[in-house]
């Protein structure tokens, strides 16, 4: 029975014989696989072909691996293609031990291996079929990983349009979101990953909207009790809506804790600051600015000053992590709005 589905796959290697191998192995798996010798003839294949994951030796004959695979990542429409680079085997050590040692031994700024032109992978150059195989199995995985995270933030982001598109006042409001909350977390030293959770959170946190219907979004005149329950159920709705994409589960406690406040008095679950999720606590912060700076029936927008104050304020009385509120006030805030118009996503004026 086969471990995965058939895949496209460019081998590219100097080696005739592991070339042949890796053909065949993969071949009798019901893999279609194309093969060559130069860095040159597969930018060719790349261009006129499309693959499903490509394993690349770390020599070649005109180049290195580690160059065609950068030339492959700076291609827009090739960056869902899983790139492996072919490491050889040592004698007495396992796969794990091989490529530990490769990253232990490169010199300083020889091989990136992080970042959008790194590659997604290395596998041992073995010749040992059932290994080789299960390995780039393992890659094809990773393409079909990366389809449904595309399909499925197509499909999200989509929605959470379409809730912006209900509230003629929140336009503009995701995109804000995603950028203060990149230059914040960057600013508190977040990582990368953290970096793109804070991002997508821009856009899906409110995507639990969708069920509220949109008289409510925009009714200028003050909600009502119960109106005001409806809108709060929001972030629970918004994380059962994401909860059944893999991708977007480490975003999930920001759509659910993105209105919990330090002093315990946000929702929904009433957290204290203790509690509530580091990135959710940034996320809010940029949150509550943005509608600070957006008009609203009942007030006109604050400027910069003003709603940094009133936040300062609010710190004070337990709402919002101070460390976190102070790097926005001192390092983001000053050029924000600067930096919100090079992006055309400044505060509309009503």
């Amino acid at each position: 029975m086969q471990a995965h589905r058939p895949g496209e796959i460019l081998v590219v290697d100097s080696d005739s014989e592991f070339l042949t191998f890796a053909a065949t192995t993969l071949t009798r798996r019901g893999h279609a696989v194309r093969t060559c010798a130069y860095a040159e003839e597969a930018r060719g294949h790349v261009e006129r072909h499309s693959f499903d994951a490509i394993l690349c030796a770390m020599h070649l004959s005109d180049s290195t691996g580690i160059e065609l695979c950068a030339w492959i990542k700076s291609h827009e429409d090739l960056q869902g293609v899983p790139v492996a680079l072919l490491v050889e085997e040592t004698s007495g050590q396992n796969s794990d031990d091989i490529i530990a040692n490769l990253m232990r031994d490169v010199s300083p700024g020889a091989l990136t291996t992080s970042g959008p032109l790194a590659p997604d992978e290395f596998i041992v150059r073995t010749v040992r079929a059932e290994e080789f195989a299960i390995r780039v199995g393992g890659l094809l995985k990773l393409r079909r990983y990366r389809e449904e995270i595309g399909n499925a933030l197509t499909a999200m982001l989509a929605i959470a349009e379409g809730i912006e598109e209900q509230d003629r006042r929140s336009r503009g409001h995701c995109k804000r979101l995603s950028i203060m909350a990149v230059l914040l977390g960057s600013a508190l030293g977040c990582s990368d990953y953290e970096l793109l959770t804070l991002e997508r959170a821009g856009y899906l946190h409110d995507i639990g909207k969708v069920s509220i219907p949109g008289g409510m979004l925009e009714k200028s005149q003050p909600l009502t009790a119960r109106e005001m329950e409806i809108i709060k159920e929001h972030p629970v709705l918004g994380e059962k809506l994401c909860r059944s994409v893999m991708a977007l589960q480490p975003v999930l406690p920001i759509i659910r804790h993105h209105h919990e406040r330090g002093d315990g008095s946000g929702y929904p679950d009433r957290l204290t600051s203790a509690r509530i999720p580091r990135l959710a606590q940034i996320f809010s912060v940029v949150d509550v600015y943005d509608s600070l700076r957006t008009w609203r029936p009942y007030r006109p927008p604050l400027n910069d000053w003003q709603a940094a104050e009133l936040m300062r304020n609010e710190a004070d009385r337990g709402f919002w992590n101070r460390a976190i509120l102070d790097i926005f006030v001192h390092q983001i805030v000053p050029t924000l709005d600067e930096y919100l118009d090079a992006s055309h996503v400044l505060w509309p004026v009503e």
